[in-house]
């Protein structure tokens, strides 16, 4: 009897080992995209992406008041 358990907790672990490794294996690869290039406002020097930035030149802004507010 004792060996009837202990075989039905061995195929018990391989079972749920196999079920975990299929299910990582199953799960699509994350992907890696590029991260966004940092720029720097301005006025304030505060960092943000490059997308979310105001470009008046060669400067970026964080605000459309700052860059009215630092016209040369």
């Amino acid at each position: 009897m004792l060996k009837l358990l202990l075989l039905a907790i061995v195929f018990w672990l391989i079972y749920t080992i196999l079920k975990r490794y299929r299910s990582s294996v199953d799960q699509k690869p994350q992907s890696r995209e590029k991260p966004e290039d940092m720029v720097q406002c301005a006025h304030c020097q505060l960092h943000l992406p490059r997308s979310e930035s105001i470009k008046s030149g060669a400067l970026h802004y964080c605000s459309e008041t700052h860059r009215q507010q630092h016209q040369p």
